[in-house]
């Protein structure tokens, strides 16, 4: 990884280490079947990671104290996963991710507040509302992990700090 590169995510982490990390949809399904079925990594809905990948990101994201979300987030991920599981395998998973998802515990996903007034309409018709309502919940103080370039730009315009994770990976010779 380039020692430039490497030192601004070593100071966002520094800098964002206790308010935590708000990630996107698709590096948060990567991170959770990491976690709990690496096996699927690299097939539906992963199929341009690899465990390599995963690693990469379950290194980092484990400098911050705790992973932010938002409601629309969690609804894409849950979404995308259930379309990858299914019998035994999902009921594993979608029942270790409970307590994720929807729990108000340390370990839990912690989501940020969001008012709908806060969404922009511009953003909202070019991004759609997932990444409108990430967009809102921006600011200088809250750090974005995202894959999707077009996001990570409007996080960057609005003058949010944003990783991309594609460029991560790159850094670390991965693509």
């Amino acid at each position: 990884m380039s020692s430039a590169f490497e030192e601004q995510l070593t100071a966002y982490a520094h800098r964002h280490r206790s308010d935590g990390i708000l990630l996107d949809t698709n590096v948060l399904l990567l991170l959770l079947f990491a976690n709990f079925q690496p096996s699927m990594i690299g097939g539906k809905r992963l199929e341009k990671y690899a465990l390599e990948d995963a690693a990469l990101l379950a290194g980092y994201v484990s400098r911050f104290n705790r992973i932010l979300t938002t409601a629309h987030v969690l609804a894409e991920t849950s979404n995308l996963a259930a379309q990858v599981l299914t019998g035994k395998w999902k009921a594993e998973f979608f029942s270790q991710l409970f307590p994720l998802f929807c729990t108000d515990t340390e370990e839990a996903l912690h989501p940020c507040e969001l008012k709908a007034s806060d969404v922009d309409a511009a953003i909202f018709v070019r991004l759609g509302l997932t990444d409108a309502s990430l967009v809102a919940t921006l600011g200088v103080n809250r750090l974005l992990l995202t894959d999707d370039l077009d996001l990570h730009l409007a996080a960057m315009a609005k003058g949010a700090p944003s990783i991309n994770f594609t460029h991560m990976r790159e850094a670390a010779g991965l693509l």
